[in-house]
């Protein structure tokens, strides 16, 4: 049974299930959060742990052995042994597709029809996918599902480390939901917003597309940033251009107009995560060249109970916690 499936039997990627403790694996930290409050938001703590370097790669586990010690230590310190645990599948293997079936499959069949048709008329950028799939319910003109599907060998080491370190994994997320989850605890948002979620974290750059609450496309890409004059050299991987972003943004807005949404319609919306120091340099530069609202992923800074704001490299974990709080 691959994990997706078995994680997602008590409940799916968009479904309802118990509350569990929320923990994000990242590339500079390992993550938990536990909310204190919804409304307001408010956090009970907000705990991180530095990763080594060359313990994560590109989502990818590349040294297991290290990242089971530092989550040791970290589910020591933070009292989580033997916990449920949700976790985040990595950008750089999670795929979303929407993607038609005939209107005699019935939405409790989904899964067998798209386990079928996956490999024959539906083709991945990996040859071991596990998935999820739920109606679209946004196109009332022909039956089309949301289909989101990851890498099963990278999910099963996720599941390995984390049950070597008597943690239980019962339920895995991606990462545009949770920060679109979070989005919309703060914004509201209706609907009937085209939505383009940007997530920087570092030089690596994840753009999502919404519509009518439904996550329609990923795309992760490592950005470009400044060569030296004299040694031809990075100057700073974490320096990225604002010019540079906004190209990508522009790029993809463009593919969802012309390909995704047939010119129909257009982005109309820009969220912004990420901690970036020329953020509202890049902002306007999204109003000037797009014609969109631009919007931080959330209204005001969240806190804890002794005051203190977190960074948004919190909001992938507060995002995944508030789904354990519905």
């Amino acid at each position: 049974m691959s994990i997706l499936e078995k994680l997602s039997r008590p409940i799916s990627l968009f479904g309802r299930k118990k509350r569990t403790a929320s923990l994000t694996i990242d590339e500079d930290a390992i993550r938990h959060v536990r909310i204190k409050s919804r409304d307001p938001l408010v956090l009970e703590m907000a705990q991180e742990l530095p990763m080594p370097p060359d313990v994560m790669e590109e989502g990818r586990i590349a040294d297991q052995p290290a990242l089971e010690q530092i989550l040791s230590e970290a589910v020591k310190d933070w009292n989580l042994t033997k916990r449920d645990v949700a976790f985040l599948a990595p950008d750089a293997y999670v795929i979303i597709r929407r993607v038609a079936y005939p209107e005699t499959v019935e939405d409790e069949e989904l899964k067998g029809h798209f386990f079928i048709e996956i490999g024959s008329t539906i083709y991945l950028p990996f040859d071991d996918p596990v998935f999820d799939v739920v109606p679209y319910t946004a196109n009332t003109a022909q039956h089309e599902a949301i289909l989101i599907a990851s890498k099963e060998s990278v999910m099963q080491t996720y599941e390995d480390v984390l049950e070597a370190v008597k943690l239980v994994p019962v339920v895995s997320d991606i990462a545009p939901l949770s920060l679109y989850r979070l989005a919309f605890h703060s914004h509201r948002f209706s609907g009937e917003e085209h939505i383009l979620l940007a997530d920087l974290r570092g030089r690596s750059l994840t753009v999502s597309i919404f519509f009518s609450h439904f996550p329609l496309f990923i795309r992760s890409m490592e950005l470009e940033v400044p060569l030296s004059m004299t040694t031809g050299e990075e100057m700073n991987e974490h320096r990225v251009e604002p010019l540079t972003i906004v190209m990508e943004l522009e790029k993809l807005a463009n593919f969802y107009r012309f390909n995704l949404a047939e010119n129909e319609v257009s982005i109309t919306h820009l969220l912004w995560n990420g901690s970036y120091g020329q953020q509202d340099e890049l902002l306007q530069m999204v109003r000037e060249r797009l014609a969109i609202e631009t919007l931080p992923l959330v209204k005001e800074p969240i806190t804890c109970v002794d005051g203190s704001a977190v960074s948004a490299e919190f909001h992938r974990t507060i995002g995944l916690a508030l789904k354990e709080e519905v």
